[in-house]
């Protein structure tokens, strides 16, 4: 399962790298031309906005899987480590719930917007919506199992636990 769970994130990672790539020299290239010898491309600034937008949804992703996201841990830090587990419980309860709503927001856009597209690429706008949708579905997953691994199983503990020596020592003991 590591194995896999470790393929599927190079993978992600390369189609960031890639995406972020391409967004980059679609808007040097396009400077060039405009700058450099009066014209340009006019379906490159449509092709970077769609590429940003699905590196910010990835990213978020990453950012969540590697709980990189801010947080404030004044309070969590400080208590029991089977209160942090209770009230790390409800934070990613919190999380799913937000993330089914905006689910539910972006399949009424992508209603709404089903016949619209670019107007210099022609791809359906769509496309955008697709982005958070995927972002958001496997956010709600990594939430799932990151609170099953830590509040059930004692594994894979957040932030605030590992920077604490003595939450640490009980979690390995299992208190």
């Amino acid at each position: 399962m590591e194995k896999l769970l470790k393929f599927l994130n190079g993978i992600l990672n390369a189609i960031i790298v890639l995406v972020l790539s391409i967004m980059v020299i679609l808007v040097f290239l396009n400077v060039v031309l405009r700058y450099g010898f009066d014209s340009g491309l006019t379906w490159s600034e449509e092709i970077a906005r769609f590429a940003f937008v699905w590196v910010v949804f990835l990213g978020a992703v990453v950012a969540l899987k590697d709980k990189s996201h801010l947080g404030v841990d004044l309070l969590t830090g400080r208590v029991p480590l089977f209160v942090q587990k209770i009230l790390y419980f409800i934070s990613n309860l919190l999380i799913v719930i937000v993330l089914g709503l905006f689910i539910d927001g972006l399949l009424k856009m992508m209603e709404l917007n089903k016949l619209v597209k670019g107007p210099a690429t022609g791809i359906p706008i769509n496309i955008l919506y697709w982005a958070g949708l995927f972002a958001a579905v496997v956010m709600i997953a990594i939430s799932i199992v990151q609170t099953v691994r830590f509040v059930f199983f004692n594994q894979d503990p957040p932030p605030w636990v590992k920077t604490k020596m003595d939450s640490t020592v009980k979690l390995k003991e299992g208190k």
